[in-house]
């Protein structure tokens, strides 16, 4: 509802009056934040200022998990050189403030990875993380990092060791995850988890959480809890994604009830950020998710022009179908939306 009619919106004359969003700002209450004048489509993207940047430094991945939404895997082989690291990193500052991400891939895999996380670090990045299965976290490479206070995010799929490797295809990955784990908590840097659910490992994420708090110590403010997203290889695991709504009990905020008829206590809600992704070949995607939807490439293209070429592109008609995968795919309410309205459906079919 809210894509249709801000579609509408963008595409009416000057000066007409923005929809009534009605429920919708209650239950996402970012909308309000919007600007009542038209704006652009690089504004939509950006809103507040760029507030989370993922950086692919490699597609490169010691590990084949049956639902990798980049496809990696040990046969790949792109990388990002060190220039076009360093020169991303700057550009981004030019946007905002955002949090940087180096991801994969598998990141550890990169060779100038210690030169990615120290360029961030010296150029002002505040919030720093390495997202990684962390197999080849050895102490020499973690002691390499450690000066620059990286924080680290995992991925664990079981407490078994069989179904974890089985969604790796990776015999033993589990046990070198966790000593991966273990190693940067001697540190004292920080860590979390995340655990992504599938038919092969739906209702054990209970097991799993009580697992990784007893071996490591973890509370639940270290761990989420997400679905697989129809892109990559989860685009053939549409048919076995368990729905999100049994997330609920995970989740530590909660949400606005559905039937409420007046809105909840006015608070301070924090300004609406824009996100962006580099992938490992230079192109440029609104989320690490959303790679259906390509807005430009870091190799003849600042991301200002990035953004500023997202002006000309025309917007999606109306489409339920459309909606559906894009809902399917993305986990964002605001990452839904912006997919739906500058997706060229056709040229997906």
């Amino acid at each position: 509802m809210f894509a249709e009619r801000l579609s509408a919106y963008l595409a009416a004359p000057k000066n007409a009056p923005f929809p009534d969003l009605g429920p919708l700002l209650r239950q996402h209450d970012w909308l309000a934040q919007l600007d009542p004048t038209p704006s652009p489509a690089s504004q939509l993207l950006l809103a507040n200022g760029l507030g989370m940047l993922f950086i692919e430094l490699t597609d490169r991945c010691n590990e084949r998990c049956i639902h990798c939404y980049a496809e990696s895997s040990p046969q790949c082989s792109t990388m990002l050189s060190r220039e076009e690291i360093e020169r991303v990193l700057e550009q981004a500052l030019t946007l905002g403030k955002p949090a940087v991400q180096f991801t994969g891939g598998d990141p550890l895999l990169h060779p100038e990875l210690v030169f990615a996380v120290q360029t961030a670090r010296e150029l002002g990045f505040e919030t720093l993380e390495i997202y990684t299965n962390g197999l080849a976290l050895n102490d020499a490479l973690l002691a390499r990092l450690s000066p620059f206070s990286p924080s680290f995010a995992f991925s664990v799929y079981s407490h078994d060791a069989g179904v974890h490797d089985a969604i790796t295809q990776t015999s033993g990955s589990l046990k070198r995850t966790l000593k991966a784990m273990r190693r940067v908590q001697q540190t004292g840097l920080p860590l979390r988890v995340g655990i992504i659910l599938m038919a092969e490992n739906r209702g054990s994420e209970t097991e799993t959480m009580a697992f990784l708090q007893q071996e490591l110590g973890l509370d639940e403010a270290q761990m989420g809890v997400d679905v697989v997203r129809s892109t990559g290889r989860g685009e053939f695991m549409r048919d076995s994604q368990p729905v999100a709504g049994a997330l609920q009990q995970f989740r530590h905020r909660p949400d606005t009830p559905q039937g409420a008829e007046n809105p909840p206590p006015t608070v301070a809600i924090p300004p609406r950020r824009g996100k962006l992704c580099v992938a490992a070949n230079g192109d440029v995607f609104p989320c690490i998710f959303s790679r259906r939807l390509r807005l430009g490439y870091i190799c003849n293209q600042t991301l200002m022009e990035v953004f500023s070429a997202l002006d000309e592109r025309s917007h999606s008609l109306p489409s339920a179908g459309h909606w559906q995968r894009c809902r399917e795919s993305l986990s964002c309410s605001d990452c839904q939306a912006i997919a739906y309205l500058l997706e060229d459906e056709h040229a997906l079919a």
